[in-house]
């Protein structure tokens, strides 16, 4: 977690502060992602039997989709004509069929992911510098904080508090391996000038003793008078 919010505190400035248009595209990433968690919990809404638990589940998601409009409205004024919003696939995460079970491990789940975006909501708010974009990402981990709560809360209700451990474990395993994916495909999206200066940024300390070992050499050669 640490090292992930290092790389968005350190790549952020350059990946976004350099481009509006990737600016406007990355938050409107954010508006997706925070639709597609109100929707994941819609899903599951009927499933919820308790009736207050019910009504701060659909608070939850609403809250989703209030983060989820703030993000499309800072993203405007980086771009006059934003690009296609992306829109992910409708698979739900909770099927009614897998009953109980499979509501406490979608929980799990939910609340593993609104961990992580809590712990990273400053790392962006840090890297995208003074603007509006800046406080929704601070005002958005407010809410998140009580999401955090919310999904343990029915987990441990559903399941008991000793199998949180292990059902936290499986779904940041799922979860390292869903991200995992995401980077491949994005690492694909870098500009190749980008990648390969921070290729030879990175290399060029390693190599510059072997460079200088053989161009010494070389020069040696070429020069027999110089040898000692």
């Amino acid at each position: 977690m640490f090292i992930r919010k290092l790389l968005i505190r350190t790549s952020l400035p350059l990946l976004w502060r350099t481009s509006s248009r990737r600016t406007a595209a990355g938050l409107q990433r954010f508006a997706v992602a925070e639709a597609e968690s109100a929707w994941q919990l819609l899903n599951v809404l009927d499933s919820v039997d308790e009736p207050k638990l019910r009504a701060r589940v659909f608070q939850h998601a609403l809250e989703e989709f209030h983060h989820s409009s703030e993000f499309d409205r800072v993203a405007r004024p980086y771009c006059e004509a934003l690009p296609p919003r992306p829109l992910p696939e409708r698979d739900p995460l909770y099927d009614p069929a897998d009953g109980e079970e499979g509501l406490a491990k979608f929980m799990a789940y939910a609340h593993v992911g609104e961990l992580e975006v809590f712990g990273q909501f400053d790392a962006y708010a840090a890297g995208i510098g003074p603007c509006d974009a800046r406080e929704v990402f601070k005002s958005a981990k407010k809410d998140e904080l009580g999401h955090v709560g919310l999904t343990r809360h029915l987990f441990v209700s559903m399941s008991g508090e000793s199998a949180v451990g292990m059902a936290v474990m499986k779904a940041r395993f799922q979860r390292l391996y869903e991200t995992w994916l995401r980077f491949s495909r994005g690492f694909g999206e870098i500009p190749s000038a980008i990648l390969l200066g921070t290729i030879y940024l990175l290399s060029a300390p390693l190599l510059a003793l072997p460079c200088r070992a053989r161009l010494a050499d070389s020069y040696t050669h070429a020069n027999p008078g110089t040898r000692s």
